[in-house]
């Protein structure tokens, strides 16, 4: 029985109390950045948690706000960790593009008091969930990601054939670098840069796109996002089977091997993501990647 599709433009109001604060502790920028909000919310009563290391649920537990300081690698890895708890994110960009950030430091300044009084929105992003299969037993997973899941090769210039089926439906075998199979906030990370269309985020859709087709026939798909989409390695008769990674959001890896099936099903929660309720979707677009430039 299929699922009814979510709305992921639902907007809800947020009262903050209590705030966790994430970033990347390789940048000493965020560090300082760190310091600096921990001071801003403490100042209005709020109580401030950093978490620390490569184990923070501790200090996720229980907030009612994740800020995240960094850029969009920092939101993806943080994401991961939020999801479990339902923890809305903010992210404050310290980095360079901050596609999925909020807000920059100067603004969540000028902003702290509307953040907590929950005048932002609150939009909810799909996710997907990842395994791998072998034999039948799954060898990898679940894990999330938020932009996307890519099958390719880990070696330079080497093509792979991959057949991928939409539910119990045959779509094609690819030979090319690889495959995205994408959310619709994933639409303007990797797929993009392969060619793949921009797609609304409150959509309820799943985006296939090849990287580097060795055919001008295959283009990029715009599939239910209900439905399981399955992707396997094929073996090529009189050649070596290469070394292929199953990546996630380009931080979580695995190597598959011919005969494993790697499922892309929607994930059963979604991202709580804080946006500013001044910036729509195409003005982030014209801010940061030039959309509609001339």
């Amino acid at each position: 029985m299929e699922r009814k599709p979510r709305s992921t433009s639902r907007t809800k109001r947020l009262k903050v109390r209590s705030v966790v604060i994430l970033l990347n502790e390789a940048k000493a920028e965020a560090k300082a950045v760190a310091g600096v909000v921990a001071g801003l919310l403490r100042d209005r009563g709020v109580r401030v948690r950093l978490a620390m290391g490569s184990r923070p649920a501790a200090a996720i537990k229980g907030s009612d706000l994740a800020i995240v300081l960094g850029g969009d690698g920092t939101v993806l890895r943080a994401a991961r960790a939020l999801v479990p708890h339902s923890v809305p994110l903010l992210g404050v960009n310290t980095g360079g593009l901050g596609f999925l950030t909020a807000v920059d430091v100067p603004e969540f300044g000028r902003s702290c008091d509307a953040i907590l009084a929950g005048e932002f929105r609150v939009v909810e992003r799909e996710l997907l969930e990842v395994r791998v299969l072998r034999d039948g037993r799954t060898v990898f997973g679940p894990e999330i990601a938020l932009n996307d899941c890519v099958m390719r090769c880990s070696e330079q210039a080497r093509a792979i054939s991959i057949r991928a089926e939409s539910g119990r439906e045959f779509v094609a075998d690819y030979f090319g670098d690889g495959l995205i199979i994408a959310t619709p906030t994933g639409s303007t990370a990797y797929s993009l840069a392969a060619s793949g269309p921009i797609v609304a985020p409150s959509l309820d859709v799943l985006l296939v796109t090849p990287i580097c087709p060795h055919t001008l026939g295959q283009r990029p798909l715009i599939l239910p996002g209900r439905r399981r989409f399955s992707a396997g390695l094929l073996t090529r008769p009189g050649h070596a089977s290469p070394r292929v990674l199953v990546s996630l959001d380009g931080q979580v890896e695995f190597p598959v091997r011919p005969g494993d099936e790697v499922r892309v099903t929607r994930h059963r929660r979604t991202l709580k993501l804080i946006l500013h309720p001044g910036h729509t979707n195409f003005e982030v677009l014209r801010a940061k990647l030039k959309w509609g430039g001339r």
